[in-house]
């Protein structure tokens, strides 16, 4: 779906499931227009800084929160600043620690670029980011595959037990996506299989939004 014709910026959005490859096909998009859009400034923008800062509530509180479901995430300033960059504005990326559920002072400063990837499993949850979009990127990666990468992802990084990331993806994270978030593929302007080579898929992407050649 196409922005309003007041902002020239170019804003793609990719969505998919946690462990779908999303982030890692954002990413590579990004680099890929850094090397063929020559001039132009590309940037990064992830739902996952804007998790609800929870400093009021106790810990116990907190870590009963539903980070899966929508309300955890303060959308209404997200999409706020992908307003503002897309009218040329700067903004301050907010800080989040994911060990406390709440946010860190200060924040990080992002100049308004030309090319914008913003991504997130629940980007798509937030109707009237809409309308700051250029295109949508679904990305489609078969649950066991989700699964399987998530449960690598979290024994690495969180150290968690099988078990319990099983249990966890069955009870929140998978049932919120296809409530929230699965829907996107019916309407996104494209969808892409998350088990193909990154580079390949997002080179044609960009082709065929007219930003690099084949």
């Amino acid at each position: 779906m196409s922005p309003d014709a007041s902002s020239s910026k170019t804003v793609i959005a990719v969505v998919g499931a946690s462990g779908s490859g999303k982030t890692t096909l954002a990413k590579v998009l990004v680099e890929l227009c850094q090397q063929h859009q020559a001039g132009a400034s590309v940037a990064k923008l992830s739902l996952d800084a804007y998790y609800r800062d929870l400093s009021s509530q106790s810990f116990e509180q907190r870590d009963q929160t539903n980070f899966d479901h929508p309300d955890a995430l303060e959308f209404e300033l997200f999409y706020q600043h992908v307003a503002s960059l897309r009218a040329g504005q700067a903004i301050t990326v907010p800080r989040y620690d994911f060990t406390q559920h709440t946010r860190i002072a200060g924040g990080d400063v992002l100049k308004p670029p030309d090319i914008l990837v913003i991504e997130g499993v629940l980007l798509a949850a937030h109707p009237p980011l809409r309308s700051q979009v250029n295109w949508w990127v679904y990305v489609d990666t078969p649950n066991a595959i989700c699964l399987q990468r998530r449960i690598e992802r979290d024994f690495i990084d969180r150290g968690r037990s099988e078990s319990s990331v099983r249990d966890f993806w069955f009870s929140r994270a998978e049932p919120m996506f296809q409530e929230f978030g699965a829907p996107a593929k019916a309407w996104a302007d494209f969808v892409v299989s998350g088990e193909q080579p990154v580079e390949s898929t997002a080179r044609d992407l960009l082709h065929d939004m007219g930003l690099v050649p084949h």
